[in-house]
């Protein structure tokens, strides 16, 4: 038995030594396959380029990011971007992970020399858990602090709108607050659906709008004025192709713009715009049937109602008709008009044209008009060449635009394809081709007040204004003028309004001293229409081959005044 016992001690003794063997030899292969995939892996790594850890970075970003709802765009009406939304990395760190704070230091100057010394020891020195170092950072920003292994660093993705034509039509857009939410312009007006990830197209036409930007600025520039307005509109839809208020600013630095040029003169702001109102006064009169087309009115004298003396620029001597009033722009002759049809028939057409109440404009930056309502004869008067009476450079736009749309309303639109309410009737057909005729003269006859305005081929119709700036205390300056001009083209069938209001021109030694309409606003009508006739795609035709309605030239203008310049 103890024989056989020691023999089987050995046998077993000598399978488990086998056993061992083969354990240890397969332990050994796993290692090795094991640290042949590390080491692989390591050398693949290892061999990426730095693009390609950008690249991964990027994806890495973008996933986080595009996870929420990205605010929608805006577009302008041929679908080019005026506003959109990117993504950005801002740098924050944690003080109390940072292990060495000098070499922390040295390594972020090596990346950031913009960072100063002493504020960055101030703000790694603090107790607090998370400070921001920069709000933003570029991507290739981001690769290096990845390779410089900087402990305690934060890294946040956040959402940043951008308006990649800087200050092109700043004043429509608006802005967004920090949290991505609209706090003006369409950016406000449309928060809902663009925080939706819905886009706005509007009717817009950037090239436009760059054109009217660059001819206004210059001429502001070159008569030394404050600031001013330009509008264009689609004279039978009331889409507006261009809004201009200047001086405007760099919509990507709202928040650090002065109030003053955050401004819309051309939808906030309320103006006497003169004469222009002239317009208004004349259809009133065709449309009241009080007055004969032929009638005519004694201009000869200054006219003299209680303790105001209404006076002409450039007086006639003899009686005038309606026409001859507005082409010569007699101050006399319209107060005279709006006498015989009264007050009550003046405020209805004030009111049924928009004069009277805030614009429905797509915008939240939109000016209450100021009228006196008195109903004395003297504010009828007044009010009938413009005084007594503010608007927004885009009320008169709108006003212009029912005028020569055969009567028909016209309510302004900032969206592309939206469709226009237009079953209103405000004046007659009749009354509105008349209005044109009139308008013509303006610019085309030798007498008229806009001569500067006219461009050869484009048939351009409208009236000037030049009133005094009112004092924000009551009364006027009488040194400082609001001058403007609204009109339309071509006024054989007119297809685009233009409204141009300039704040406070000074005379230029080349204007012979003059800062008037005629000298200011008329001659950057002609400039802009000019320009933007190709674009739009109205074609220039001689006036005598036109089918100009032959009203025209029944209308017989008499009497030069030299240097007429209203």
């Amino acid at each position: 038995m103890k024989i056989f016992s020691l023999f089987d001690f050995n046998v077993r003794k000598d399978n488990q030594f086998k056993f061992r063997r083969i354990k240890l030899l397969t332990c050994s292969l796993l290692l090795i396959m094991l640290f042949t995939t590390i080491g692989y892996r390591t050398i693949s790594l290892a061999s990426l380029k730095t693009e390609n850890i950008s690249q991964i970075s990027s994806k890495n970003v973008k996933s986080k990011i595009y996870n929420k709802k990205i605010r929608g765009n805006i577009y302008d009406r041929n679908n080019k971007i005026l506003s959109t939304t990117i993504s950005t990395l801002s740098l924050n760190i944690n003080p109390q992970e940072i292990l060495n704070k000098h070499h922390t230091i040295a390594k972020l100057k090596k990346i950031f020399p913009q960072l100063k010394d002493q504020d960055l020891s101030k703000k790694l020195n603090s107790n607090r858990k998370h400070i921001n170092l920069l709000r933003e950072i570029s991507p290739k920003e981001y690769v290096s602090l990845l390779k410089m292994g900087i402990e305690g660093l934060k890294i946040k993705t956040k959402s940043k709108r951008i308006y990649p034509n800087n200050n092109l039509a700043a004043h429509i857009l608006g802005a967004t607050d920090i949290d991505g939410k609209g706090i003006a312009g369409i950016e406000k007006k449309f928060d809902s659906q663009l925080q939706e990830g819905k886009d706005v197209t509007l009717s817009i036409h950037a090239g436009i709008q760059h054109i009217t930007r660059k001819l206004l600025l210059e001429q502001i520039k070159k008569f030394e004025a404050e600031g001013g307005a330009g509008i264009i509109i689609n004279a039978k839809n009331g889409q507006v192709y261009s809004i201009v208020s200047l001086p405007d600013y760099n919509a990507n630095n709202y928040n650090s713009t002065l109030s003053k040029k955050l401004f819309n003169k051309a939808t906030k702001g309320i103006y006497e715009l003169g004469s222009t109102l002239k317009l208004i006064t004349a259809a009133i009169a065709f449309e009241s049937n009080l007055i004969n087309e032929d009638e005519v009115f004694d201009v000869s004298k200054p006219l003299k109602i209680s303790s105001r003396i209404i006076t002409d620029f450039h007086p006639l001597n003899y009686s005038i008709n309606i026409p001859e009033v507005i082409v010569h722009s007699s101050n006399i002759g319209s107060a005279k008009i709006a006498e015989k049809f009264g007050s009550s028939i003046q405020l209805k057409y004030l009111k049924s044209l928009g004069l009277l109440n805030t614009l429905s404009l797509e915008i939240p930056e939109l000016g209450r008009p100021q009228v006196l309502m008195d109903k004395k004869v003297l504010t009828t008067m007044t009010i009938s060449y413009g005084h007594g009476i503010s608007i927004t450079p885009m009320h008169l736009a709108s006003a212009t635009a029912t005028i020569v749309n055969n009567g028909i309303k016209i309510n302004p639109t900032l969206i592309k394809n939206k469709d226009p309410v237009q079953n209103e009737k405000i004046i007659s057909k009749d009354t509105s081709m008349k209005m044109k005729s009139i308008m013509r003269l303006v610019v085309s006859n030798k007498h008229g007040t806009a001569k500067k305005a006219e461009a050869n081929g484009y048939l351009i119709g409208g009236k000037t204004g030049t009133a005094e700036k009112i004092k924000p205390t009551g009364g006027y300056f009488k040194k400082e003028n609001i001058v403007a001009f609204t009109g339309a083209f071509p006024m054989n069938d007119p297809e685009f309004i233009i409204t141009i209001m300039i704040d406070n021109p000074k005379g230029q030694k080349f204007s012979n001293g003059y800062r008037t309409a005629g000298w200011i606003a008329a001659p950057v009508v002609k400039q802009i229409v000019t320009r933007i006739a190709p674009i739009l795609g109205v074609k220039p035709q001689l006036e005598s081959e036109s089918k100009f309605s032959n009203s025209l030239l029944n209308y017989k203008i008499r009497g030069k005044n030299k240097g007429a310049n209203l």
